[in-house]
Parts: C-alpha cells; sequence; structure tokens
C-alpha cells in the first residue's frame, strides 16, 4: 500500500493538479464530495430493464471492453444482484463482474455492490449512486471511493435506455453535469455499442 500511495502522490504531483490516470482510473485529489443524488429515487422503476453504458471514466473492472451494459435485478436472497456485462476487444468474449448491491445506509439512490474479485482473494466494494435519471432515457451514476491520505478514485457511467442517446438528451445531461457540473466530459470514454452478439 505504501508503494502504491507514493505512486499515486507522483503522479499527482506530475500532472501538476490536473486529475491523473492512475492504474487506469481516474485519481483526484481531496475527499470525496458529497454530491446530491436523485430526488425520490424509485429502484423499482430503475431497475425494471437493462441500461446501456454510453461512455463512462476509465474503470479497472470494465478495461478493454466494448457492449458494456449493466443489469440490476432482485435475488432470492433479498439483496439485489448488479452485473457489470460486456464483450473484451482483446479475444471477443464475454465478460462479467457482478455481485449483490444493497443500499447505502438505507438511501435509495445509493448503491453498494460487492464485486468478488478472486484474483485478489478479496471482495471489492462498488459505490453507485444514482446522480439523475428520467427513468425512461438516461442515468447518470456516480462512484467514489478514497484511495491513500489525500487522495480519491472516482468512476462515472452515463446510462442509456437505448444504445444511443437522443441528442437533445444529451445536451441537457452535458449542459447539467458537465458542461456546468461537478464532472468532467474530457474524462469519459464513449463505449462502442456496434454490432454487439447476443451473449450478454
Amino acid at each position: 500500500m505504501a508503494n502504491l500511495c507514493a505512486f499515486i502522490s507522483l503522479a499527482a504531483f506530475l500532472a501538476v493538479g490536473i486529475p491523473s490516470l492512475v492504474m487506469g482510473q481516474v485519481v483526484l485529489p481531496g475527499e470525496c464530495p458529497k454530491y446530491a443524488t436523485q430526488a425520490r429515487f424509485n429502484p423499482a422503476q430503475f431497475i425494471v430493464s437493462r441500461w446501456y453504458e454510453i461512455s463512462r471514466y476509465p474503470s479497472a473492472f470494465e478495461d478493454d471492453t466494448r457492449c458494456s451494459v449493466v443489469d440490476i435485478k432482485p435475488s432470492r436472497q433479498g439483496a439485489l444482484k448488479m452485473s457489470f456485462k460486456g464483450i473484451s476487444t482483446t479475444d471477443g468474449g464475454a465478460t462479467v463482474a457482478a455481485g449483490n448491491a444493497y443500499f447505502d445506509y438505507g438511501e435509495l439512490s445509493k448503491f453498494v455492490v460487492q464485486i468478488p474479485v478472486i484474483s485478489w482473494n478479496t471482495t471489492l466494494p462498488i459505490r453507485f449512486w444514482i446522480i439523475s435519471t428520467d427513468y425512461t432515457n438516461y442515468a447518470v451514476a456516480w462512484s467514489c471511493n478514497p484511495l491513500c491520505t489525500g487522495f480519491r478514485q472516482e468512476q462515472l457511467w452515463v446510462l442509456g435506455k437505448q444504445t444511443t442517446l437522443p441528442a437533445t438528451v444529451w445536451e441537457t445531461v452535458n449542459s447539467q453535469f458537465f458542461a456546468k457540473g461537478p464532472f468532467k466530459a474530457n474524462n469519459l470514454i464513449p463505449v462502442d455499442q456496434k454490432d454487439c452478439p447476443s451473449i450478454l
């Protein structure tokens, strides 16, 4: 951990205040902000069908994937099952990162997903906060986790109910959350949703 912290500090120093890509993730100085989430969020309306990833911040567990989707379904254990699925750009196979999701301290717009990481023999908690959604066209989901002292790692997903967002919807999202909002559009990576196989 000490070596990782030193590496993060060096990357941030070299970036001179610019968000750094460290180990394929957006790393920023400071603690996680307390952004407002979707008011009067309706989980049942949100999880009724699949969400397609339109664009996202770099994500360690979604590296080198296209056709990425997010599925959230009730499970028999009483929790929710959240799955991040995609197609590997390396070998064309399906990739799945899935785990149980819970409401963060009972707040319905804030999910915490427990993603098992077999190679590390541990479970990685992923926060998945719904910043905004209209349930039928788009959603903006955000995650932030503290790293070393003085640094945080952020993830963000722009989701759609279709594989593309209508231009007018994107203009509204961009204006509210990127151009005039707290997030940086230059950190977004477009997700290729063309010619996707039906294996997901």
